[in-house]
């Protein structure tokens, strides 16, 4: 069993993040080591300090942590591993439980945003990623971590997409083709972070918001340990100032870190993993 993320024990306001590790791998499709990824954010959280100097603000303050049982992973494949995960969210009420779902492969995405989705069918997914993640399936799986925002599509949900940099001519026609379901900043192209904010608040509306932060988003000079490194991502500061300007805003439901392969003799992955989440939950948790 895990310690308390954060190493927080105790109360810290009304707010309750339920901390889901799901250490599963079962698609990757480069490089491994996603499956050791939940165990390493829980480690290096131990280390990092809860208070944000930027923000003047502990997330001990605002919000407590509760571990759930980790999930175990499955050998017969995504779609079993995505029906055990929707039987134990079963116990889960979408309108009052936050859950913080530590990866594993990003396929794991799929049934979190499923389960907030029944309960807000205006849901609109924040993706942060390198690769778009559209195709319809993948090495023989629609389940595929390269398709979990083909799935979203599916659910007739619209996707706002950060960083995104890898795909091929037909998802690239797919984003060009649905302006109004699928924003996507790239790059090459970013405004600040506070225009991009305010495009993004834009887009989404008056619904309420769910992110799934895909560790390969990041440039690998400050995330190496992921399975699919793609050079040019976003930049650790452009990114944790978009939070800043994102909120006050959207109602955020839940999120999700995923693809964080540790490298050995290395914490420096997991550590910023564990910022990026931090600084996420600071910033909206003290805007509520």
């Amino acid at each position: 069993m895990f310690d308390d993320f954060l190493d927080l024990e105790g109360s810290g306001g009304d707010n309750i993040v339920h901390v889901w590790p799901v250490p599963y791998q079962g698609t990757v499709s480069f490089d491994t080591g996603t499956k050791d990824g939940p165990e390493a954010l829980f480690k290096a959280s131990y280390q990092i300090e809860p208070y944000d100097p930027e923000l003047d603000a502990d997330i001990s303050d605002y919000c407590s942590f509760k571990t759930l049982p980790f999930q175990r992973p499955v050998v017969s494949g995504p779609g079993q591993l995505q029906q055990e995960m929707d039987f134990f969210l079963e116990k889960f009420d979408p309108c009052r439980d936050f859950i913080l779902t530590l990866g594993g492969e990003h396929s794991i995405a799929f049934p979190l945003i499923r389960f907030y989705s029944r309960a807000y069918p205006d849901l609109t997914v924040l993706q942060v990623d390198a690769h778009a993640d559209l195709r319809s399936d993948f090495q023989g799986s629609p389940y595929s971590h390269a398709c979990v925002m083909s799935r979203v599509r599916d659910l007739g949900l619209k996707t706002a997409s950060l960083g995104i940099r890898s795909m091929d001519r037909d998802q690239a026609q797919i984003i060009k083709n649905s302006p109004c379901r699928i924003m996507a900043m790239h790059p090459w192209n970013l405004p600040s972070p506070a225009q991009a904010a305010e495009a993004v608040k834009d887009f989404i509306g008056s619904g309420p918001v769910y992110l799934t932060f895909d560790a390969d988003g990041l440039d690998p000079s400050i995330m190496p340990g992921t399975g699919t490194p793609e050079p040019g991502g976003l930049e650790y500061t452009w990114i944790n100032d978009f939070w800043k300007h994102f909120w006050p805003g959207p109602r955020l439901v839940g999120m999700d870190f995923c693809e964080l392969a540790p490298r050995p003799g290395s914490v420096l992955s997991e550590s910023v993993g564990v910022k990026c989440i931090l600084r996420v939950l600071l910033s909206y948790f003290r805007t509520i």
